[in-house]
C-alpha cells in the first residue's frame, strides 16, 4: 500500500520512489515493516520505539541522540573513518561525504558496559566516575592513586 501517490525517480539508480520529502508522519504503525533504500538526511525521530530492530550498513555521522535508553544493545563493527575516503561509498544518501570529527558521549550512565576487542586509541575521559572501572582486570583508580602517591 503506497503512502502516497507522489512519485520521485531517483537519480542515482533509477528507481520511481514514493516521494514523501517535507511529509509528517505521525502516529503511524511500522511495526515488522523493511526500510530499503531510504535517503532520510535531515530526519527527526522522536518519541520512537525500537526495541527489537536491527540497523545494518547505517551512515551515521553528525547525529544527535538525546534520552535514549539502550539496555541489551549491542554495538559491533563501529567504523570511524581514518582518511578523506568512505568507507559507505556505495549506500544511497552518503555521496561520498566522510565525517572525520570525534564521536562524543556526554552525560551518559555506561556503567557494567563492557568494550570488548575496541581501538580506543588517544580516547580521552574527563571529569568521569571510575570506580570499578578496570582494564584486562586491573583497577585504573588503583593505578591512578599509586601514580599520584607517588608524585
Amino acid at each position: 500500500m503506497a503512502l502516497t501517490e507522489k512519485k520521485v525517480l531517483d537519480a542515482k539508480n533509477r528507481l520511481e520512489l514514493q516521494d514523501l520529502r517535507n511529509e509528517e508522519i505521525h502516529m503511524a504503525c511500522f511495526k515488522e515493516a523493511s526500510f530499503n533504500n531510504i535517503d532520510m538526511r535531515g530526519t527527526t525521530f522522536a518519541h520512537s520505539n525500537f526495541v527489537n530492530s536491527k540497523w545494518e550498513h547505517i551512515y551515521f555521522s553528525d547525529v544527535t541522540i538525546n534520552m535514549i535508553q539502550m539496555g541489551g544493545t549491542i554495538f559491533e563493527n563501529i567504523v570511524r573513518p581514518k582518511a578523506e575516503k568512505s568507507q559507505l561509498l556505495e549506500e544511497p544518501g552518503t555521496g561520498g561525504w566522510v565525517n572525520v570529527e570525534p564521536v562524543m558521549f556526554k552525560n551518559s550512565d555506561l556503567s557494567t558496559s563492557i568494550f570488548d576487542s575496541c581501538n580506543l586509541t588517544n580516547v580521552e575521559l574527563k571529569n568521569c566516575n571510575i570506580d570499578g572501572l578496570s582494564i584486562d582486570g586491573i583497577l585504573i583508580k588503583d593505578l591512578l592513586d599509586k601514580y599520584k602517591n607517588r608524585n
